[in-house]
């Protein structure tokens, strides 16, 4: 395991946080070497509420993970997200001299150096995380992906770029840093997610991911191949829990076992049966209703796909996105979920499991890892990519060179 080729992913999230170890082999595949995981504290709906509390849960998440893996780490990238994240699409156009001017890394870097200069983030306290290329158009005609080599008298280029309001950024650092542990660089949690869970196609087509965790509901929209919005919404499967617990006035604790041992996305599957359940500060048993149960989750389901769709409706992407839905989070582990999102988009829905790794599957391989494996492998398809014969990247991935040497230089 060369430390050259390693990758350290910290997922910090509301209900757990979780590290994984990747080491890039010769051929570019990704093999998970360590994992760690404990229960959060200190997060509420993306938010810190308690910075010491999520600094020591960050601490033993990537303790144990150095332990399976029997190796020291010496920085991560983590995740970010919350309803504090922001999006845009910008252009931004170069024009050649000549008529015929072979297109280089250069020229793509001037693009997007044009378009970092435009954003003055702090200027209104905003934090950079991405600028994505989403194509490239050539003598206004020509759209490609990939214009390395090719010819043109101009280039414009069409980025996605997410931003993180300052502070929030800064204190998310400011917590993982406290742990003793140095921050490399950052993934948007819808970014992450998209990544460990969609197929090329599914892109091309266009589709929408909900990354449905305890604290909030990650939205990405996908279309002709690129990134198109994203957005972070404050709720997610702790709501579930809360309504249970005020319905059936039992505790939080009591109410997350109902969940997990009795949930279902669909109030038809409810059954007759009755629940034995201690109610809060209560000493006698009391009885509930399968079926209320079973009502109260997908009340709430219901609203949160409701909201997505709702926001995709007043953005015009409803038509655009022919490949449908993906779930994924810990949330899409509910039963029938995939049946309640398919009466409500009308599309078809399917649930996102991470892919394009080894190792730890009998682990991670679930919808509530997305986000981890999600950000290994972001990483590894700006660090994996050969250089060519000419010293360019072949796909026009260079303007991401920086990353690769803050992975190389922190070990």
């Amino acid at each position: 395991m060369g430390k050259e080729n390693i990758i350290v992913a910290l997922d910090i999230g509301t209900s757990k946080i979780t590290t994984l170890i990747g080491d890039i082999d010769d051929t570019g595949e990704l093999h998970i070497v360590g994992f760690g995981e404990v229960p959060s504290s200190g997060i509420e709906k993306g938010v810190i509420v308690q910075p010491a509390a999520v600094s020591s849960a960050i601490r033993k998440s990537v303790d144990a993970a150095e332990n399976v893996a029997g190796s020291k780490i010496g920085g991560v990238i983590a995740n970010i997200s919350g309803a504090h994240l922001e999006c845009r699409n910008d252009t931004e156009k170069v024009e050649f001299n000549t008529k015929q001017k072979q297109i280089t890394v250069a020229d793509l870097n001037q693009l997007m150096e044009k378009v970092s200069q435009k954003l003055q983030p702090h200027k209104d306290n905003l934090e950079v995380i991405h600028i994505l290329p989403q194509k490239y158009i050539l003598d206004d005609e020509d759209e490609v992906i990939d214009p390395i080599g090719l010819f043109a008298s101009k280039i414009e280029g069409r980025f996605h770029i997410v931003l993180d309001r300052l502070n929030a950024f800064t204190n998310l650092k400011k917590v993982i840093e406290n742990a003793g542990i140095k921050v490399i660089d950052f993934v948007a949690n819808p970014i992450a997610s998209s990544t460990a869970v969609l197929y090329p196609e599914e892109k091309e087509m266009g589709i929408v991911v909900l990354d449905i965790g305890a604290g909030t509901t990650d939205v990405a929209v996908y279309k002709d191949g690129s990134i198109e919005y994203i957005r972070s919404l404050p709720v997610g499967g702790n709501q579930i829990t809360m309504d249970i617990a005020h319905r059936f006035k039992v505790s939080k604790e009591e109410a997350e076992k109902l969940k997990i041992e009795y949930g279902s996305a669909l109030a038809e599957t409810g059954t007759e049966d009755v629940i034995e359940v201690f109610p809060r500060g209560g000493d006698e048993p009391i009885q509930i209703e399968h079926s209320e149960l079973v009502d109260t989750i997908e009340a709430r389901l219901s609203e949160i796909f409701e909201i997505v769709k709702k926001e995709l409706n007043t953005l015009g992407y409803s038509s655009s996105v022919q490949g449908g839905v993906v779930l994924t989070g810990g949330v899409a582990n509910t039963p029938y979920i995939k049946d309640l999102a398919e009466s409500i988009f009308f599309t078809d829905v399917r649930i996102g499991k991470p892919k394009n790794y080894t190792g730890f599957s009998d682990k991670v391989a679930y919808p509530q890892y997305a986000t981890s494996v999600g950000m290994l492998l972001f990483a590894k398809n700006k660090i994996s990519i050969p250089l060519a014969t000419t010293g360019h990247n072949p796909s026009g991935m260079d303007i991401f060179r920086s990353l690769i040497e803050k992975i190389k230089n922190i070990f």
